[in-house]
């Protein structure tokens, strides 16, 4: 997994309207999978995006739940639910943010 910046994740994300923020979940995705494969893969952020407009965005909020889930068995922590609570109350950078500093803790 590759240390980013948890202050560019943040900046990128608003300076670009969340389009960074959908390429930040590709990649973690990608490596949030590589990295536990005990447990099933997470899909892939694009197709997640793809499924939330055809869903009205539904399908989106169960990603999320997922995606988090799926970081918190490789970060071995459970901070899942404050995730969560973050993203779906319109506070995804500031989840994505903690996230990027965990990774970026068990990835020194």
């Amino acid at each position: 997994m590759k240390n980013r910046s948890v202050l560019a994740v943040v900046l990128l994300s608003i300076i670009t309207c969340g389009i960074y923020e959908i390429y930040w979940y590709y990649v973690m995705t990608e490596d949030i999978n590589r990295a536990d494969s005990t447990k099933p893969s997470v899909t892939n952020a694009i197709v997640a995006v793809l499924l939330g407009i055809i869903t009205c965005g539904i399908y989106l909020i169960y990603w999320q739940y997922r995606f988090y889930e799926k970081s918190d068995a490789v970060t071995k922590k459970s901070n899942v639910i404050v995730y969560f609570i973050l993203a779906f109350f319109g506070f995804s950078i500031i989840s994505n943010a903690l996230l990027q500093s965990d990774i970026n803790q068990i990835s020194q």
